[in-house]
């Protein structure tokens, strides 16, 4: 009875347009950074930068190396056999996914810093663990079915934005294949989310739509974020290498596939083709 009432809640929340101006309120608005060496109001995105770009507690995981590697490795396998089997790995993909948020919620929102010493950014762990709740949700579920006969051909131009985001080499302009195997990928909500949503995608409406609409609306304020903000300095006479790689051309996947999953599932869905 639990997770009925938990199921109509967050059918009932994802259909609505308040809910989402209330998780912006509470995360980007309300819910602000923590620095245990304090800070001044203006210097705010820089202690967010600091925590984000650089100081990340879960960042340590890329400098070890093979737990970035079995991350890697192990999401391409769970790919691999959803779309071989389908419903039979998804349960697998769900909890792979849920334990992938969980850990980026906390391990991406913490970080320590010499200037402003422990940073907790707040909001953004509010909405990751939000976002992980979500598909804890899921894996108790099971919406996510994956069934090759809902298999959308017509989506496969989402692939190549996502194999970007798994890739995404950080150093401006330098394509290192060594990111494929160990970086950011399943340590950083932003590029691990376009590869997230594009499967749902492909296989959409057969998946846990409330799920994919609350992941994709969260998605596309990131992608926001980091997409825009390079471009106006660029379009004001500022040429910053750094932030048009990092943010710009990085978090492209981001925001084009959440906002093509976000239009997804508000657009009534097609019936799939028969078995």
């Amino acid at each position: 009875m639990d997770l009925e009432r938990v199921s109509r809640v967050m059918d009932y929340l994802a259909g609505k347009r308040w809910f989402y101006g209330l998780l912006y309120v509470i995360g980007f608005l309300v819910l602000l950074p923590y620095a245990s060496k304090g800070y001044s109001w203006p210097e705010m995105w820089d202690v967010i930068k600091e925590v984000l770009a650089y100081k990340a507690i879960i960042y340590e995981l890329v400098r070890l190396a093979w737990p970035s590697a079995l991350i890697h490795v192990l999401a391409l396998v769970l790919i691999a056999a959803v779309v071989v089997w389908g419903e039979r790995a998804a349960k697998a993909f769900d909890i792979f996914v849920f334990v992938i948020y969980l850990m980026v919620a906390v391990g991406q929102g913490v970080g320590f810093s010499e200037r402003y010493g422990l940073i907790v950014l707040t909001g953004n762990i509010a909405l990751g663990l939000f976002i992980a709740f979500s598909w804890g949700w899921e894996c108790f579920m099971g919406r996510n079915r994956f069934r090759r006969n809902f298999f959308a051909l017509e989506r496969l131009w989402l692939v190549p934005l996502a194999a970007w985001a798994y890739w995404s080499p950080v150093e401006p302009f330098k394509l290192d294949p060594s990111y494929l195997l160990i970086g950011y990928f399943g340590l950083s909500f932003c590029f691990t989310t376009p590869v997230v949503l594009t499967l749902m995608a492909l296989y959409y409406p057969d998946v846990n739509k409330p799920v994919m609409r609350f992941t994709a609306f969260l998605g596309l304020v990131f992608g926001l974020y980091n997409v825009v903000p390079p471009l106006v300095f660029l379009a004001l006479g500022t040429y910053i290498a750094d932030a048009i790689w990092r943010g710009t051309i990085l978090h492209l996947p981001l925001l084009i596939i959440s906002a093509y999953a976000l239009v997804l599932t508000i657009k009534a869905p097609k019936s799939p083709s028969p078995t």
